[in-house]
């Protein structure tokens, strides 16, 4: 019944071309430059505009990248010059050990508790917000202002509020009980996680939003007509046409979920016993507490490498199911 109506709204797909060429072209001296090397030859041109980016990707990016990867092949301790080659013992040692187990099972819990927790609020929040005529704008600023506030700032009034004295504890001695949210080994990792999904469930919710909007009524008016329900229309019209912002939202979410690093640093330490210790804080404490530069690099490089990995399934797998 519905079909057709999809497959109409696919086709019907348009693209918004503005950006920094047009801009740039208006420019004096810069601008007829590009119109002369426009006229030989358009691939120079597009070039000499991703040029500036190029570098600073380049410095910021390339060169530390590979740096890294030189350097989890040899020994550094940053305050000595030398740099001995030591070839894969840091990748052996890190594969082998015990810890790569603890931090592979503690980044995959709270992968698994805070990627669908994001998603299913961020869409609900999303919808909600589509259906707000008055006051849109107010409530879009509301639950955007907890991501564009500090992560530090935020991981310290929630340290104060999971405190043994502190704002849920002091609503849970009402009925008598106590939690040790960030004492416990059980509870540590889904606080921290339920804190972050909290603090991003505004951006996704945005990037929600700005697809839902970009929806048709009409293809709602037509499903409406041939005698489909609101949860018809959203299960086979609105959560197929989601699927680019699903995508754009799963590899963010799953790429902070492997990134995390300062909530933990900041209110347990990777405690208790381990229960929150993730890869970015082990790179910075190895790194910079123990001067094992060489380890904390092999260790990044296979972060890098997990996150890519899943990142291009995840993207391969979302693809499939849309094209089903």
């Amino acid at each position: 019944m519905l079909d057709p109506i999809v497959r109409r709204v696919r086709g019907a797909g348009t693209v918004a071309t503005s950006g920094v060429a047009s801009r740039v072209a208006h420019l004096p001296v810069f601008g007829s430059a590009l119109d002369r090397m426009g006229e030989y030859d358009d691939n120079l041109k597009g070039f000499v505009l991703i040029l500036p980016w190029l570098a600073w990707a380049s410095v910021f990016l390339l060169f530390p990248f590979l740096f890294a990867i030189y350097l989890s092949f040899h020994e550094w301790a940053v305050i000595s010059p030398e740099r001995p080659f030591v070839g894969l013992d840091h990748y052996i040692t890190l594969l082998t050990g015990d810890m790569f187990i603890q931090l592979m099972g503690n980044t995959l819990y709270f992968f698994l508790v805070n990627v669908p927790t994001q998603i299913v609020f961020a869409l609900a929040v999303a919808v909600l917000l589509d259906r707000i005529i008055r006051g849109r704008a107010l409530f879009m600023a509301g639950y955007f202002v907890p991501y564009v506030t500090s992560g530090v700032v935020v991981a310290v009034v929630f340290n104060w509020l999971y405190s043994p004295d502190g704002f849920l504890n002091n609503m849970l001695a009402i009925f008598g009980t106590q939690v040790s949210f960030l004492g416990d080994e059980r509870i540590a990792m889904p606080a921290i996680a339920m804190m972050v999904s909290w603090k991003f469930v505004g951006y996704y919710a945005i990037i929600f939003l700005a697809n839902l909007q970009s929806i048709p009524d009409s293809v709602y008016e037509s499903a409406s007509l041939d005698g489909a329900n609101e949860w018809e229309q959203f299960r086979h019209i609105t959560l197929p046409l989601l699927n680019p912002s699903m995508l754009v939202v799963v590899i963010l979410s799953t790429i902070t979920a492997f990134q995390i690093f300062t909530e933990p640093f900041i209110m347990t330490q990777g405690g208790p016993d381990g229960a929150t210790q993730t890869f970015v804080l082990t790179i910075y404490q190895r790194a910079f507490s123990y001067l094992e530069m060489g380890f904390a690099s092999a260790i990044g490089v296979v972060l890098a490498t997990m996150i890519f990995v899943i990142s291009y399934v995840e993207r391969n797998y979302i693809e499939t199911e849309v094209s089903m």
